[in-house]
């Protein structure tokens, strides 16, 4: 999961994105900027524009889903 997530943080036009995971909860990440995975790709890191975030584990992200604009 942790690739596909790097794969989408890599994508030019950025493509918003929301992160599941095993509890429910989902993390909107609004730009390339507001996510962050560390070097042994084991955790991910989901900063909010209110200055909050909040440290994922990877074995915990179960789905990241693509958002597409509203009609």
């Amino acid at each position: 999961m942790i690739a596909d997530i790097r794969r989408l943080l890599d994508t030019r036009p950025f493509e918003p994105f929301t992160i599941v995971t095993s509890s429910g909860q989902r993390y909107f990440v609004a730009s390339h900027e507001h996510a962050f995975i560390n070097p042994r790709q084991t955790r991910l890191v989901v900063s909010f524009d209110d200055d909050s975030q909040v440290s994922l584990s990877a074995l915990h992200i179960v789905a990241v889903e693509q958002n597409t604009p509203a009609v």
